[in-house]
């Protein structure tokens, strides 16, 4: 077993001291450079904080102006306490987020929120606003982003909702300056595996045909193959393909056909490998694994030989 690099004594501090002494230690830990205490410290202030809404407040106000590596731990140790989960403490969390001056604390304040069991609209329209803004900084920006996504995939595994996330992350991915964060946006929505319902389904089309990034566009595909409308869905790739000139996104829309189709949609692959011969081998390959009893494109996929280099960064 490694030698335990927790020092003798930060504990005494919280025994003397309660909240307090848990702070008094993340400092000790953090002068003397110890990530292994830091770690600790940060899990065991979640335990101290519970479900106590006023002491995660006062952990919230310490964390205003801490620096790093304390805020890390006060706001990781507040993010798994049960207390984060109280309405003055996530609308506080979400204020800092917005009205901080420091791009880090903005991005730790949006870390604390991911652990939420559900957003509201009003906090959706917020943490939209936080990934559009024309100034954010990039890591705030995609940290908005994954805090939306994340709560998404929780509440969807509770309820089965996801169209009001995917409304304000195809909200983002339309009007989101950063290539980097509208990807995200898109590829958030992949996450719960959820079948999409027509409007979602028609903005991700729009996204496919309309977005000036390549790699929008391709995650853009893979999404869209979660439609719950197949005929739709197939009906949007063959449109996107005819109108497309990148290679590496043709070929995304091409195995998402696939995805999406099954063995029932090789018919418009083959019509994909006509009007673009670079297909010809993969629509073959693809036809001979489904005469082979694959059923399921997942596992499927692994048995593909790759013929094309993508990202291919010459093109867009």
């Amino acid at each position: 077993m490694p030698a335990l690099t927790c020092r003798a004594g930060y504990l005494d501090f919280e025994a003397l001291h309660g909240l307090e002494g848990v702070r008094a230690a993340i400092r000790q830990a953090a002068e003397q450079n110890d990530p292994a205490a830091l770690t600790f410290l940060t899990e065991r202030l979640s335990e101290v904080l519970g479900q106590d809404a006023n002491a995660a407040l006062q952990v919230y106000t310490w964390a205003e102006t801490a620096a790093e590596p304390e805020l890390s731990a006060l706001l990781g140790g507040l993010r798994n306490a049960e207390a984060v989960k109280s309405p003055l403490v996530d609308v506080s969390l979400l204020y800092l987020a917005e009205k901080h001056a420091d791009p880090v604390h903005k991005a730790r304040a949006l870390e604390a929120l991911e652990t939420q069991e559900r957003f509201d609209e009003m906090a959706m329209e917020r943490l939209a606003t936080l990934a559009k803004q024309r100034n954010q900084a990039p890591g705030v920006a995609m940290q908005a982003v994954r805090t939306l996504g994340r709560v998404m995939q929780r509440d969807f595994e509770a309820t089965g909702t996801v169209t009001p996330y995917m409304t304000w992350l195809l909200d983002i991915a339309r009007r989101a300056r950063d290539s980097n964060v509208r990807t995200l946006a898109v590829e958030m929505g992949t996450y719960p595996g959820a079948r999409l319902d027509a409007e979602v389904v028609t903005e991700l089309a729009r996204l496919l045909k309309e977005d000036p990034s390549a790699g929008v566009r391709e995650m853009a595909a893979l999404a869209l193959s979660n439609g719950r409308d197949t005929d739709a869905v197939l009906t949007h790739f063959a449109e996107a393909f005819r109108a497309e000139k990148s290679l590496c996104v043709r070929w995304a829309i091409l195995r998402y056909t696939l995805r999406a189709g099954g063995a029932e949609a090789l018919t418009q692959v083959r019509e994909y490998a006509r009007q673009d011969r670079r297909f010809a081998q993969d629509a073959a390959d693809f036809e001979a694994l489904y005469r082979a009893g694959h059923t399921d494109f997942d596992r499927l996929w692994p048995d593909k030989r790759v013929r094309h280099r993508c990202p291919d960064e010459t093109e867009d």
